[in-house]
């Protein structure tokens, strides 16, 4: 009720203010360039820096009107000053702890458009968050709204590295345990790989990915060692993922998605652990991706019979580890098929020897082993 309020007494300021404006030449100005064709329509689009802000900080948020020459004024207010302010340029500034709702509105062509965000008003920033959102560190964003870490995949650093198996070999002993699937095949002259992954990554982090990978067509074919290049940008394919997660009593909770659009390297993670790393079968992906043309889709939904996924009839009807073919797009669902070897042997035999080397240095090393352990800690607890 307090949203609808505040956004009525906002809307019911702009007629005023508007009226008010058409009748100096910078508002008549103003209105006179943003009048676009009846036909084209117009919308209020609201964006903001983040879903949260701490007490004393600011975020920016922005609001714009499509089908437009010429932006017009647009009009900010708060639902609640004691919680969060927000001036004429859409900056909103944390004032105590609590959710506030900013609202903006103004008037196109007779047309009054409005829109609301929500914000969080925290106590004090998230360092971790605030490096991987603002600034970008290591191509990592951070979303308010699943609550999840993702790729910036336009403009990541590891573009530049491609993939090969090599990496998915190397992974545990980076304390990455996850399950993947691979699908090969050569078209319009060139090999694809298609790979998912979804499991375990590090020690406070499960997710899921899906990557695109390119190279020039070999004859001598695809071996254990080849390396793919990440695709040129005309390469890139249309794709959506959301990750799931079985809880204790048998639910699944949906843990985030990632909306419909063009990706080389969709991903995904969440903070937490899994009950069980190896395989990673409390975790599914679902999702659709979108291919060139026909061919390129059977290429594909071949490459997933092989892998042990079943096509289904219907979309609604798509079972576990199978998969729907609707024109150029496929929807998947994955959970238990895998092509990762077990790596229980790769950690037990690092353990023990590094347990016979480390034996000697023991008690000088508990100190720094006690300090790695509370920063695990303190690093989960702030995430």
């Amino acid at each position: 009720m307090k949203a609808k309020s505040i956004i009525a007494k906002l809307i019911a300021l702009v007629l005023v203010l508007t009226t008010v404006f058409s009748f100096t030449s910078v508002g008549a100005s103003a209105l006179a360039k943003s009048v676009p064709t009846a036909s084209e329509g117009h919308a209020l689009v609201m964006k903001s820096e983040s879903l949260t802000v701490a007490k004393k900080k600011t975020v920016q948020m922005t609001a714009s009107v499509t089908n437009v020459d010429e932006q017009p004024v647009i009009y900010w207010a708060s639902s609640d000053e004691s919680i969060a302010t927000v001036d004429e340029t859409g900056l909103v500034k944390g004032v105590s702890v609590g959710t506030v709702t900013i609202a903006a509105a103004t008037v196109v062509d007779g047309e009054v458009l409005s829109g609301e965000f929500t914000i969080n008003v925290t106590k004090r920033n998230n360092f971790l968050r605030n490096l991987l959102e603002e600034r970008q560190i290591l191509s990592y964003q951070y979303s308010y709204e699943d609550d999840y870490y993702y790729t910036n995949d336009k403009d990541a650093w590891q573009y530049n590295f491609g993939f090969g198996k090599i990496y998915d070999f190397a992974s545990p002993y980076l304390l990455l345990e996850y399950d993947y699937i691979r699908i090969f095949f050569t078209y319009e002259d060139k090999d694809w790989m298609l790979q998912m992954w979804k499991g375990q990554y590090g020690l406070v982090f499960y997710g899921g990915e899906i990557g695109i990978y390119t190279r020039p067509h070999d004859e001598k074919g695809i071996g254990a060692w080849t390396f793919f290049n990440c695709p040129a940008e005309e390469d890139w394919l249309k794709m959506e993922m959301t990750l799931w997660h079985e809880q204790t009593d048998g639910s699944w909770n949906r843990e985030f998605t990632r909306d419909y659009d063009y990706y080389w390297w969709c991903t995904g993670f969440k903070n937490g652990h899994l009950r069980q790393e190896e395989p990673a079968d409390e975790l599914r992906l679902t999702g659709r991706i979108t291919f060139k043309d026909a061919e390129m889709t059977s290429l594909v939904a071949d490459g997933l019979a092989e892998c042990g996924f079943t096509e289904s009839l219907t979309k609604d009807g798509i079972a576990l580890d199978g998969f729907y073919v609707d024109g150029n797009d496929i929807h998947f669902s994955w959970q238990n098929i895998s092509e990762a070897e077990s790596t229980m042997w790769v950690k037990v035999s690092a353990g023990i020897v590094g347990s016979l080397l480390l034996l000697p240095v023991a008690p000088f090393l508990l100190p720094f082993v006690g300090a790695y352990a509370a920063l695990v800690l303190i690093v989960d607890l702030v995430l």
